[in-house]
């Protein structure tokens, strides 16, 4: 079956050859085989075995970087549920802190109108998420591996927008406005949710196996 091997080895041209890859190769190849061979046996065509056999491969694309590793199947909605669960309990603590700075900084309890919407900014988000989690839990989505742009890109903008309001909290510390005080870490540790939810994502997508649908794990 000249034609199999043929048609393998293209579905993965242009790719490094490595160990893995070969192994991968291989087993494909092996497994369309099998398959015509089963068709054959049937009393089915070669032709039309062959063309079976790559039909029921699905998406060749999706297939490949699957086997090669660029890409995974995952539950995305948990996935995604999971991600913004950790905004939730990290907006938790940090609006327990801007609520308590508020309260000294001549608000009294007061503090809570602040505090609580700012809270709810993180929580809200994160009901209607597990909402949708609850409503299609084995939906599955092929994801990148690789997130290393995003995550860099994350800490990036987080450091820009941290920036720049260091540098407005500092030209203002001489005004006699309520913004003469030590403002700027608000914004800095309310925007580091940004990557640290990249980078949790990131994790999560390479490490973690309840992500993954048990007819796709090794």
């Amino acid at each position: 079956m000249d034609s199999v091997h043929y048609f393998v080895r293209g579905l993965f041209r242009g790719m490094i050859e490595t160990d893995k890859i070969a192994e991968q190769r291989e087993e494909l190849e092996t497994h369309i085989k099998d398959r015509i061979s089963d068709s054959l046996a049937r009393g089915v065509p070669e032709a039309a075995a062959f063309s079976e056999a790559v039909a029921s491969l699905g998406n060749l694309d999706e297939l490949i970087e699957t086997m090669t590793g660029e890409k995974k199947k995952i539950y995305e909605k948990k996935a995604e549920m999971l991600m913004l669960a950790l905004a939730a309990a990290y907006g938790t603590v940090y609006m327990l802190a801007v609520g308590v700075w508020f309260s000294f900084e001549s608000f009294g309890y007061k503090a809570v109108f602040v505090a609580v919407p700012g809270w709810l900014g993180f929580v809200v988000p994160a009901a209607i998420k597990w909402v949708d989690w609850r409503t299609h839990r084995h939906e599955t989505a092929l994801v990148s591996l690789d997130r290393t742009e995003e995550v860099r890109n994350s800490i990036v903008g987080w450091f820009f927008i941290s920036a720049a309001c260091w540098v407005a909290n500092i030209l203002l510390l001489p005004s006699d406005t309520f913004l003469n005080e030590i403002w700027a870490w608000m914004p800095t540790f309310g925007v580091l949710c940004w990557p640290l939810m990249s980078a949790h994502y990131a994790w999560m997508v390479k490490n973690l196996k309840s992500l993954e649908p048990e007819n796709s794990r090794d």
